[in-house]
């Protein structure tokens, strides 16, 4: 496995790189946040991007890719590991569709159909960000979204170069699959997309985007520090039944409502926190005056969601992207809640209730917290370790039922089950809280799954830390409060 220094010097070799060591990472940002990247490379051409992508991959340091960084907010501290710059900005004709490279700036791919004559980017004016930033999150402004126009992305795998039709995308709200890969630590790279427009009036097109530039530079003047809307927009069949109904409809837009009404009546406007600040004019967007630090917007944020939560059970969700905080692997903050959980479950049951089960077949609390504190020592925790420090190591099939057939289960207290859970757990996220994020995309070979990644063990320790919490809380329901419920029994179904 690479150092940090290996790692620099092998992007050092690559002939079209530009790297640096600990780059101010407030240069690269329109918020103008954040400390130094340990290591900072800037690609011009695909190749160059390529081979430092490869690189990258088979190594398991922190490493991300930033486009125009308009909707980062990068800690204080930085970034302790390789942040790898796009700038490929190739862009074709053929007919009505064209084809543009990942680091375009999109006012550019705008600027370029309208001057061709192409209509559907018009509406895109003055959206911050490159090209492959707005299919990431699948921008869109007035109506209009990038999802409307991708015919196809081709992108790295960290294996090869694929590509993908726009359903293989996965385009939500202002989410994309590569989105959420990157979120659960096996990132897709974008590397170029080919979009299918209209024939239209160049001399419209062009007047109708000047139109939305000066909506928008009103909104958002260029020279602001800011990162645009924080929050995205929330869809109206989602929220709470008291928060929808409160929402006039005349704001709604295409079944979404803006975070701004929640946040304005929630007491948004104006306030303020060191150095930056929310607009007296508009809600949903914080500025930064040049004083103020990346812990300060953080806090702000955190401020303005439990505001909105405290009015309306509503949680808004950021598209601002944070970079240099602690990230976690996928499924960490699960594991991390389950010992309060489950330990809340018990408040209240007996050792009969604990012993107590549905079926000569079915598990009682006692033997599903057996069952827990043997998976975490012999199966989840093992594995994690073994994926986290060896290359692609071999790993045992796991029978989680091979206890619970020879009884041990069965003869275990339920406290002394809980406690070596709790112990084990414990063990286990001291070991995960110095994990990066970059490790999920680390490998194993499962003797019947194949290959398999760290990031979709984690998902799957998680999911069945649910599953036991789900058959916990049927089990208290049923032997606690269904009995003695009277007629209400009649309202209700359980099933342990």
């Amino acid at each position: 496995m690479l150092t940090l220094d290996e790692a620099r010097q092998a992007l050092e070799r690559i002939p079209s790189l530009q790297v640096t060591r600990n780059e101010p990472l407030s240069r690269h940002t329109r918020f103008r946040l954040g400390g130094p990247a340990a290591v900072f490379a800037d690609a011009a051409s695909e190749d160059g991007f390529l081979a430092a992508l490869r690189i990258l991959y088979d190594c398991s340091l922190p490493w991300i890719v930033i486009g125009c960084g308009t909707n980062l907010i990068v800690a204080d501290q930085g970034y302790p590991g390789v942040v790898l710059r796009y700038r490929g900005a190739a862009m074709r004709r053929e007919g009505t569709r064209v084809f543009a490279e990942a680091g375009v700036p999109l006012q550019e791919l705008v600027d370029f159909a309208n001057s061709e004559g192409l209509a559907g980017f018009e509406s895109l004016a003055g959206i911050p960000g490159n090209a492959g930033a707005a299919i990431y999150g699948n921008a869109g402004a007035y109506g209009t979204s990038m999802s409307d126009r991708v015919v196809s992305v081709r992108y790295f795998d960290g294996e090869q170069v694929r590509e993908i039709d726009r359903d293989g995308c996965g385009f939500r709200y202002r989410e994309s699959v590569f989105k959420r890969r990157r979120q659960e630590g096996s990132p897709w790279v974008l590397l170029s997309a080919e979009f299918e427009l209209a024939e239209g009036d160049s001399a419209a097109l062009k007047a109708r985007s000047e139109e939305i530039l000066a909506l928008r530079n009103a909104k958002y003047p260029p020279e602001m520090m800011c990162a645009g809307s924080i929050f995205k927009n929330l869809i109206l069949a989602d929220l709470p039944e008291p928060a929808r109904k409160a929402v006039p409809a005349e704001i709604v837009k295409g079944g979404k409502v803006p975070s701004a009404w929640f946040l304005e009546r929630a007491g948004a406007k104006g306030l303020s926190l060191g150095g930056i600040h929310v607009a007296d004019y508009h809600a949903n967007l914080i500025f930064h005056d040049g004083g103020g630090s990346a812990s300060q917007a953080v806090e702000l944020i955190a401020a303005l969601k439990e505001q909105v939560s405290d009015f309306f059970g509503v949680v808004l969700e950021e598209e601002v992207q944070y970079v240099g905080f602690k990230e976690r692997l996928p499924g960490v903050d699960q594991l991390s809640t389950m010992p309060h959980v489950v330990q809340g479950l018990l408040v209240g049951l007996t050792p009969e209730e604990l012993r107590w089960k549905p079926a000569a077949d079915r598990w009682s609390v006692s033997e599903v917290l057996a069952h827990l504190a043997h998976c975490e020592r012999v199966c989840f925790a093992p594995r994690m370790r073994a994926m986290v420090e060896q290359d692609d190591p071999a790993i045992e099939a796991y029978d989680p039922y091979e206890l619970e057939r020879q009884g041990t289960y069965q003869t275990r207290f339920a406290l002394a089950a809980l406690e070596d859970f709790l112990k084990a757990r414990h063990e286990s996220l001291e070991y995960l809280r110095n994990v990066p994020l970059s490790a999920a995309a680390r490998t194993a070979r499962h003797p019947q799954l194949g290959r398999i990644t760290l990031g979709e063990m984690m998902n799957e320790w998680a999911f069945h830390d649910l599953g036991h919490i789900r058959q916990i809380s049927e089990l208290a329901r049923a032997v606690k409060y269904y009995p003695s419920m009277g007629p209400f029994r009649s309202q209700y179904t359980v099933n342990p």
